[in-house]
Parts: C-alpha cells; sequence; structure tokens
C-alpha cells in the first residue's frame, strides 16, 4: 500500500549535492509474486529547480526490473505543489493509479 506522507517527511527526498534523495516503493499486483512479476513501483521526490518553486514529482511503472534499468520513457509522471496539500495529492494520485491495475 502506497502511505499517506507529509511535506515534510518527502524533504527528506531533496536533491543533495545534484543527486536526489528519493521515497521509493513498489506493490505487487498479484498475490503470489515472484521476484520476476511485475510490480507497480513507485517514486516520489522534492525537486529543486535553479529557478522557479519547488516541486513534488510522483512517477510510476509497472515492471520487474530496477528504476535505473527501466526506459524512463515508459514511466508515468506527474508533478505537485510543494507542500502538504501536494504531498497528500501525490500520494492519492498514485493510489488512484495502482487501483487501476489491481482492479
Amino acid at each position: 500500500m502506497i502511505p499517506e506522507l507529509t511535506f515534510e517527511y518527502l524533504l527528506g527526498a531533496v536533491p543533495i549535492w545534484g543527486k536526489p534523495n528519493v521515497y521509493f516503493g513498489s506493490v505487487a499486483l498479484k498475490a503470489d509474486s515472484g521476484v520476476f512479476d511485475d510490480q507497480f513501483r513507485y517514486r516520489l521526490t522534492v525537486l529543486v529547480p535553479d529557478e522557479g518553486d519547488k516541486q513534488i514529482e510522483a512517477r510510476y511503472y509497472i515492471g520487474w526490473k530496477s528504476y535505473d534499468l527501466t526506459d524512463k520513457d515508459s514511466m508515468t509522471v506527474q508533478c505537485f505543489a510543494a507542500d502538504d496539500d501536494g504531498a497528500a495529492a501525490a500520494c492519492a494520485w498514485l493510489r488512484e493509479e495502482l487501483a487501476k491495475y489491481t482492479k
């Protein structure tokens, strides 16, 4: 299950020295899921652009491979406001997207 996260908690996902710290997880799509079965894999991070406001980026993909081995163009991405409402919206969006695959 995708937990409810606050913006303060996600601030731990702010990029450090040019590399993002990421809150990530996965949810099995079937009961007896094995290591090579597809999963709903998601990531949340706080983007800090050189110009403009911070944003929370939520992204997910369906697969068994790690993030680094997965084509980034195949991932679904959505950005949200960098505040508690944005964090709640990002988590809710991920849950809605997960529901599409688990019905």
